[in-house]
């Protein structure tokens, strides 16, 4: 999937291909599959971290963050 294919999915789907590719998919880093992808790393977690996610690099996902703020990491 490249990023034009990407960005037409609702956001959940997103996040859930995105922490699937990362575990199962043969990828050691989100910038490795961003770069797989022709996509932005920072474009990334910012547009999701807008929707409550947030990437936690010593599990390699993005987990969704309810009830609290959210402070942008990058």
């Amino acid at each position: 999937m490249y990023g034009h294919q990407f960005y037409r999915f609702p956001v959940d789907r997103r996040v859930q291909f995105i922490n699937t590719q990362l575990q199962q998919g043969g990828f050691d880093s989100l910038e490795e599959l961003a770069d797989d992808m022709f996509l932005d790393v920072d474009d990334i977690k910012r547009e999701l971290n807008q929707h409550g996610y947030i990437f936690v690099p010593e599990i390699n996902q993005f987990v969704h963050c309810v009830g609290a703020d959210i402070v942008n990491p990058s």
